[in-house]
């Protein structure tokens, strides 16, 4: 027997493993398998060892800041965020809040999905990277990432001299045990970029595995799969933020920004006059439309239509009925229809800050539109084929809607003939609910006087 040889039957230890070369469980491999029976659900799996956990999550933390982009984002931390915000309205202050609070608690659990959805500014990335490093910094493991920055890294997988392979990077990311991904929306809308995006999240639903997302796209505009999973309430928590730019870029919520009601906060259901005197007709129709929008106003639902000639009211009523659902839903679209054109052929310039169908997107998906106004006489081919855009959308998908048209025809027989796609819509009854508003045969300023 050769006297250098070893007596015993233990393996050769390995040298270069992860492990610890005198492990007597993995003898220095890192990694072993259980002794289990075929059919086991850990039969043929390897398993890490203890004494290589420590150099593997070494590994995994470089290859992860290698990735990622938490190294950069360790000032972003929960006690360095204004969780009241700066210079808010109690509407914007409560949506910042219950953000924050959300992420306090997917910092703790790390259960489901986590999406932030809002303008640029608001403290979405903020707020996710703030749960990466409370993560890390218990002990965790989260990767940070940018949407755009995930799909180069895949690409980068491609080349002859990339030290990993596609299928090892896509998997890590795929299995990584925190992914935080900003900024969804913002890549190239390749069909191979959706595609590798939608196998990513897809992966991670089917696994519930923890997920934080942001975006500044509405959800609308993201492609149809991804948005169907980040719609399944049962697994994600959407907190939409309402605030002012932390850059000082102004208020960066367009929707908000965009609506007139600011200009119409005086008239309420307390101030819009029944009077107690004169034609019982008009007292009893003023009290209906009242009725009716005192009703939406509590529960919006379907869509409303207030008819009638110039100063009877309909407008007083639909801001009556913004202002009080503004109180508990800040997302209140009040907008004429005049602005509503303006507003989106501004979104055409080459120097427009969001595109047109970013804009236009957004005041679809609006969960309250108030539109003013509404007439059937279009001033060109293009406008008066966003409007029925705009009210099919709403129509296919019964987001409540609130309509003015100033007429005299009880009938809308001039909608009907100027823009019959739109009056089979306003006129379905199983959604929508029209009122005529009649004249007393005063303007509404001095009814309001008398």
């Amino acid at each position: 027997m050769n006297p250098d040889s070893s007596s015993t039957n233990e393996p050769e230890r390995a040298q270069t493993g992860l492990g610890d070369p005198n492990c007597p469980i993995c003898h220095g491999y890192g990694f072993y398998v259980k002794d289990v029976p075929l059919g086991h659900p850990d039969f043929g799996k390897a398993v890490i060892c203890d004494c290589a956990r420590p150099k593997i999550q070494a590994k995994r933390k470089r290859q992860m800041n290698a990735l990622g982009s938490m190294e950069l984002l360790t000032r972003m931390t929960f006690e360095s965020f204004h969780p009241e915000g700066i210079g808010l309205t109690a509407e914007r202050r409560k949506t910042v809040r219950a953000a924050f609070e959300a992420a306090r608690r997917f910092a703790e659990t790390q259960r489901g999905w986590l999406l932030f959805s809002g303008g640029y500014g608001v403290g979405k990335t903020h707020l996710a990277a703030a749960i990466g490093n409370e993560v890390i910094r218990r002990g965790g493991e989260a990767l940070f990432i940018l949407a755009p920055d995930l799909l180069d890294h895949l690409r980068a997988t491609f080349a002859p001299n990339s030290p990993e392979t596609y299928d090892e990077l896509f998997d890590r990311l795929k299995n990584t045990p925190l992914l935080i991904l900003d900024d969804l929306g913002a890549e190239s809308a390749t069909p191979w970029a959706q595609e590798k995006l939608f196998q990513l999240l897809n992966h991670r639903y089917l696994r519930r595995l923890p997920t934080v997302i942001t975006t500044n796209r509405p959800l609308s505009a993201l492609e149809a799969r991804i948005r169907s999973r980040l719609m399944d309430v049962d697994l994600v928590e959407h907190h939409r933020i309402l605030a002012a730019d932390y850059r000082g870029g102004g208020y960066i919520d367009h929707l908000v920004e965009l609506s007139e009601l600011d200009l119409h906060e005086f008239q309420t259901f307390e101030n819009f006059v029944i009077p107690g005197t004169g034609r019982q007709d008009i007292i009893s129709n003023l009290t209906n439309a009242r009725n009716a929008a005192w009703q939406f106003a509590e529960a919006p639902q379907g869509w409303l239509t207030f008819i009638g000639k110039s100063g009877v009211g309909k407008t007083h009523l639909a801001a009556a009925i913004a202002n009080h659902v503004r109180r508990a839903q800040p997302e209140v679209l009040f907008i004429s229809m005049p602005r509503l054109m303006d507003f989106l052929r501004a979104a055409m310039a080459p120097n427009a800050s969001l595109s047109l169908m970013v804009r236009f997107e957004q005041i679809k998906e609006a969960p309250l539109l108030i539109l003013d106004d509404l007439s059937p006489r279009m001033s060109s081919v293009w406008a008066a084929e966003k409007l029925f855009q705009l009210i099919d959308y709403r129509y296919l998908t019964r987001k409540p809607t609130v309509f003015t048209i100033t007429t005299a025809d009880k009938d809308l027989k001039e909608l009907q003939n100027s823009a019959p796609r739109i009056f089979t819509r306003l006129g379905d009854d199983s959604l929508s609910q029209i009122y005529l508003i009649k004249a007393s045969g005063r303007p509404r300023g001095q009814r309001r006087l008398a």
